[in-house]
């Protein structure tokens, strides 16, 4: 009826009325025609509520959903009930009269519309309602907040009531304008978005009552002059400003909503790729459009934006995939006549849409907006010839119209969605093979399931990519914080991105049910180590086959493998294994156990919460399982037999000293829901200790994570998982719990082997001695700060340096003592819990610690004139002396305390100071006063040990040859050269008195 064009482009030329009336008549044909398609799509209880939807606006009756006062802002413009909607509102409510009398004679209600699928291809049963209320209110208005609550009511009795999910959105068309932003979330886009609502709002609204648009009156072509002709248009009174609602133009969409609106898919395509891509395709048209008409790129027309510290990010990318029929598509339009030439410059598509109508009568099916959508995709991938990533656009659309083509239709006629998308796909020229493939993909198994992850990931990065570099060129307009952009990366980040151990995630939405009857993991080993896969189906089906089957998957651990199936649900609870392995020891009880371990820790499905991507990725479980496929005592496992012993510690079990734990995988996950599996082949505990530790550094404000620990070995397993346990709680207890300074050491013993732990500079540090003697001598080494020492509770049992442990509570020096006959074995902690070790003759106790204790109180002395570790020494008093006692071996010794007795500094000596200094050659040399007799370095040379023994020898009454012992030691020149990575503390000065003494006696033995 009204197929010419309308042409009121020139209003300065007047407007022929007539033609504005066919113009609106089209528009509401249009409109006719999707509300008949929605309805035909619903269920009749919804299809009844959709009728009733403007009444319920229109008057505030008791007995009518959303009730809540007769104040309630009420009354929708120029709207009257027909009969059968009356009729509906009765069956609702019996008691319900309708009056025009009692309606509201103000309307504050402006109009109502539906936007999104509904009326579309894509409308589907699930399908719900965005209704727009919008009202002339203002926000102030006394009754503002019952009108809000009567939409939450009506939402509530929709959903409660016919199975309907419905959201209100309450807008003021002269506010709309007014950009608002919010925060991103899981249930907000985040940014502001003004024009690309008002794009979508234009082309997918479907108007139910009250006032229509008047954008509709306005041509496209005057869409930049928008003001100027709506001023004009409304001025002369071609349009009752009372009848129309003007939510403004739509010239252009600015590059920075791209930013915001991609923000928003690309988190929900996270989840639900499918139905993100086909509208992160369209900004992408845009923002390409955009790009487009800002620069000039060339005569290749691609437009690349470079920024030198990322790579090089081409909007346009060529590919020679061809798509099977992208020749004949190109030629054929299954939805109409072409929209217009303009389709493919960018333009918002709600102008191509406007275009349209004025051209001709509208073709519902061609102005379908997911049709429009996949139509824009479409031509921009075609000119840049990308046919790869168009043929993913069209499984995207095919999945989002959701009419599986390949089964049979169970109504007697088609609909016309279904009628549509044949169209469609028969110029795609799928095969009934590949339709049937798509319509399956609910049972799509793994290797389908990772194969179109890849291409969708891409397609995300590629867009990721791209809002990035947007991000950087728009810094000044755009219209969301950058902790919007963070957060995103974020969760690409742990979704998406590839590291070392990282367990990926493959099923985002593809596939409903990956789970499978049967898995077989296969151990291999070839020149690059041991692997492993797995394969669909059980071991006889393998053998039975007797060909070569592509594994799912590979990696290098079986724990990696089953929790890469569990995580993915590939490995479900009614799932069979095989493991296949030679050498490779697990039972059939050990495997049930080890699969529900796996199962106990982490529960699938795995959600995780917007919120925790807010701040950064904080482990919070951690689960080591040790011993996966080995046997501790292997030859007596063979036999059936396990080792029973009193010496029940795991890492140095029985009398063997036989560390128990020779593998271990460690598994662990963040808040995130990254999940990283470790595995350990050889020296287990330090690299779990190293691995947990690294992560973990004392210090740092983190709260530690849930730490479990399983074993699952023949006889000992729960031994060994008790003792891992326990040994992490004691070294939590050390290094975290505040009560020990960060630098304190931990002493575990290991098999026949002592570990000695310490944090340096944040880091843990490891090293392992294979004597005791040795791991003495790494004790007394200097220390940065007091570093006292805890032994673990298994280790040390029968040696002294755990007793001596136990008393060095806090910073002091501490002198112990252990009697053997005719010897004495002396150990002195000093200030930093350096522990220095010495032997030496016994004679009497006054003997021995007479010269000792001067010795200390004189160094400690000389420390704090020379200003060296001013506030860090303890006073004299501090001094402490014990004699250890008992027998050590058999684990019955103790320490006793001795004090010093007033005599002992009364006795007579002979004091015998030395004095260190640095010759040119940078080394040690000596100037010896013994009772203030001075000998030298210079005029003894390499006799200067003889000649102070000569000295002594004459000093004592009958020559006797006992030991004698330097009283005092200056370091005061040397300290740069004796202490280059730590200040100079006690422990300097006796081990200079040590090696003094020792050229002295040495010498006194030999005269």
């Amino acid at each position: 009826m009204y197929s010419r064009p309308i042409d009121i482009h020139d209003i300065d030329e007047g407007v022929d009325r007539k033609q504005l009336n066919q113009l609106r008549q089209r528009f509401l044909d249009l409109n006719q025609l999707r509300h008949q398609r929605t309805c035909a799509a619903l269920p009749e209880r919804q299809q009844q509520f959709l009728q009733l939807l403007p009444l319920l606006f229109h008057v505030n009756h008791p007995m009518l959903p959303g009730y809540i006062s007769h104040s309630t802002p009420a009354g929708v413009y120029r709207y009257t009930p027909n009969s059968d909607e009356l009729r509906l509102a009765k069956i609702l409510a019996r008691s319900f009269q309708y009056n025009r009398d009692l309606t509201e004679k103000n309307a504050s209600i402006d109009a109502l519309f539906i936007m999104g699928s509904i009326g579309t291809i894509a409308q589907s049963d699930s399908s719900d309602l965005d209704v727009w209320v919008c009202h002339s209110l203002s926000a102030n208005h006394e009754y503002f907040s019952e009108l809000d609550r009567k939409c939450h009511l009506i939402s509530q009795w929709a959903a409660q009531q016919i199975n309907l999910e419905v959201h209100f959105f309450l807008m003021r068309s002269d506010e709309f304008s007014v950009q608002r932003i919010q925060s991103l979330s899981s249930e907000a886009s985040g940014s502001a978005q003004h024009y690309l609502l008002l794009d979508e709002f234009y082309r997918t609204a479907l108007w139910l009552a009250g006032k229509i648009p008047l954008w509709w009156f306005i041509p496209a072509s005057q869409e930049h002059n928008y003001a100027n002709y709506r001023d004009q248009l409304l001025g002369k009174r071609f349009v009752n400003r009372d009848d129309v609602i003007d939510f403004g133009g739509l010239p252009y969409i600015p590059a920075n909503e791209f930013i915001g609106a991609g923000i928003w898919q690309l988190y929900k395509a996270i989840e639900s790729p499918y139905k993100s891509v086909l509208k992160l395709l369209l900004l992408e048209v845009y923002a390409s459009s955009e790009v487009d008409e800002r620069a000039d790129f060339g005569t290749a027309g691609a437009a690349v934006i470079n920024d030198d510290s990322t790579p090089q990010i081409g909007l346009y990318q060529s590919s020679n995939n061809e798509a099977p029929g992208d020749q004949e598509a190109n030629q054929q339009n299954p939805t109409g006549p072409s929209i217009s030439k303009d389709a493919i410059n960018g333009e918002p598509l709600a102008l191509s849409f406007k275009r349209a109508i004025y051209a001709q009568d509208p073709d519902a099916n061609a102005l379908d907006p997911y049709v429009m959508v996949y139509r824009r995709i479409e031509q921009y991938l075609q000119k840049h010839n990308q046919l790869q990533r168009l043929d993913l656009v069209r499984r995207c659309f095919y999945f989002k119209v959701n009419k599986p083509l390949s089964r049979t239709n169970r109504q007697p006629n088609k609909t016309w969605q279904r009628k549509l998308l044949e169209e469609l796909v028969k110029s795609w020229h799928w095969s009934a093979h590949q339709l049937h493939m798509l319509d399956n993909r609910a049972y799509w198994k793994a290797p389908h399931v990772i194969t179109e992850r890849a291409l969708l990931v891409n397609e995300l990065n590629h867009s990721y990519r791209l809002l990035s570099e947007l991000s950087k060129h728009q810094q000044s307009d755009i219209a969301i914080s950058s902790d919007e952009l963070i957060i995103l990366g974020r969760k690409l980040h742990a979704a998406f991105e590839r590291k070392a151990g990282k367990i990926e995630w493959i099923n985002p939405g593809i596939s409903r049910d990956l789970s499978e009857d049967n898995l077989c993991f296969i151990r291999e080993h070839n020149d690059n180590g041991e692997s492993w896969q797995v394969v669909r189906g059980s071991q006889n089906d393998l053998a039975l086959r007797n060909i070569d089957v592509e594994p799912i998957k590979r990696s290098r651990s079986l724990l990696e493998l089953l929790l890469w199936c569990h995580a993915n649900e590939i490995l479900a609870s009614h799932t069979n294994t095989d493991v296949i392995g030679k050498q490779f020891l697990l039972s059939v009880s050990q495997k049930q156990q080890l699969i529900q371990a796996l199962q106990q820790w982490l529960p699938v499905p795995l959600t995780i919460e917007h919120q925790y991507f807010t701040r950064p990725a904080t482990i919070e479980k951690l689960l080591i399982i040790v011993n996966t496929g080995v046997e501790p005592q292997a030859d007596l496992h063979k036999k059936g037999m396990q080792m029973l012993s009193s010496q029940r510690d795991a890492l140095g079990y029985s009398g063997l000293r036989e560390n128990l734990m020779i593998n271990a995988d460690v598994i662990q996950i963040n808040s995130w829901g990254e999940l990283i599996c470790r595995h350990y082949a050889s020296d287990a505990l330090i690299n779990c200790l190293l691995h947990y530790f690294r992560l973990f550094p004392p210090g740092k404000q983190f709260g530690l994570p849930e730490l479990s620990v399983r074993c699952f070995s023949s006889g000992q397993g729960n031994n060994i998982a008790q003792r891992l346990t326990e040994l992490w709680r004691d070294l939590i207890s050390c290094f975290y719990s505040g009560t020990r300074p960060r630098s304190c050491r931990y002493i575990l013993e290991m098999g026949d082997e002592y570990l000695l732990l310490q944090f340096v500079q944040q880091q843990l540090q490891i090293q392992r001695f294979k004597s005791y003697a040795k791991l003495l001598d790494k004790l007394a080494q200097a220390q940065t700060d007091f570093s006292p020492i805890v032994i673990d509770r298994y280790g040390l049992r029968d040696k002294p340096l755990r007793i001596i442990c136990e008393q060095v509570k806090q910073r002091g020096v501490y002198v112990f003592y252990q009697l053997e006959h005719t010897r004495a074995q002396i150990t002195i902690v000093d200030e930093r819990g350096s522990v220095f070790t010495t032997n030496t003759e016994y004679h009497n106790q006054q003997t021995l610690l007479r010269p000792l204790v001067n010795f200390i109180n004189a160094a400690m002395q000389r420390q704090l004139l020379d200003g060296d570790n001013t506030g860090t020494l303890p006073d004299t008093k501090d001094v402490t002396i014990f004699e250890l006692t008992g027998n050590i071996k058999q684990q019955q010794g103790h320490a006793e305390r001795r004090q010093l007795h007033s005599d002992l500094s009364q006795l007579h000596f002979i004091n015998i100071k030395a004095i260190a200094e640095i010759d040119d050659e940078q080394q040690l040399r000596f100037t010896i006063y013994c009772n203030e007799q001075e000998f030298s370095a210079l005029a003894y040379g390499d006799d200067l040990f003889g000649a102070v023994a000569s000295y002594i020898i004459r000093r004592r009454q009958h020559g006797e040859r006992y030991p004698c012992y330097i009283t005092d030691l200056d370091l005061s020149l040397c300290h740069d050269t004796i202490a280059q990575q730590t200040d100079v503390q006690l422990g300097h000065y006796l081990q200079l008195k040590s090696e003094l003494e020792n050229k002295l006696n040495s010498a006194l033995n030999a005269l």
